[in-house]
Order: structure tokens, then C-alpha cells, then sequence
């Protein structure tokens, strides 16, 4: 399998602004697109990918906080066992005037 070139986090934000916009013209949520809507999409996508490493590394930690929750937890505590049915009778008087 040969190596794919590693794209700039440049043309990494100019595909997700390309696939939102589509997307969103796909389902016609916006009638119009102005420039100024599209300079945002990218330069906030552009940031997002300029700290990507923080926010992976913010999920990476609350992940293993997760797994180590889990870790403690015994198997009823993950899965309770269903609760007993218990079969109940209403029995019901008419009134009459």
C-alpha cells in the first residue's frame, strides 16, 4: 500500500468548509451563502485543527477516566438484573344513582 501525502491542516479545512456547505445546500438549510459565512467556516475549522492535539488529548484523558470508572464497577452495577414482575388484580365497583 503506498504512503498518502499528509494534507495541511490548510487544505484539511478548505474539504470540511467544501463538505458543509454542500451538505447544507444539499438539505437547503440556508437559501444563501455569503462570503463572509464561508471565511468563518474555514478560519473556524482552521482553528479547531490547530488544536486538535489539546482537544485529543482532553478526550484521550476522560476516556481513561471512563475506563478506569468501569474498572471498579461490578457486572450489576453495568447491567442490573430486571426487576421481578408482580402480578396485580384492580377490581372495579359501578356506582349506580
Amino acid at each position: 500500500m503506498a504512503k498518502q501525502a499528509m494534507l495541511s491542516d490548510e487544505e484539511v479545512a478548505v474539504k470540511i468548509v467544501q463538505i458543509y456547505f454542500e451538505e447544507v445546500a444539499r438539505f437547503g438549510l440556508k437559501r444563501s451563502l455569503d462570503l463572509d459565512a464561508i471565511i468563518n467556516a474555514y478560519y473556524y475549522a482552521l482553528a479547531r485543527l490547530a488544536h486538535k492535539e489539546k482537544e485529543l488529548e482532553t478526550v484521550e484523558k476522560q476516556v481513561q477516566k471512563e475506563e478506569k470508572k468501569i474498572v471498579v464497577e461490578t457486572k450489576e452495577e453495568l447491567v442490573p438484573a430486571p426487576a421481578m414482575a408482580v402480578k396485580t388484580t384492580t377490581t372495579t365497583t359501578e356506582t349506580k344513582k
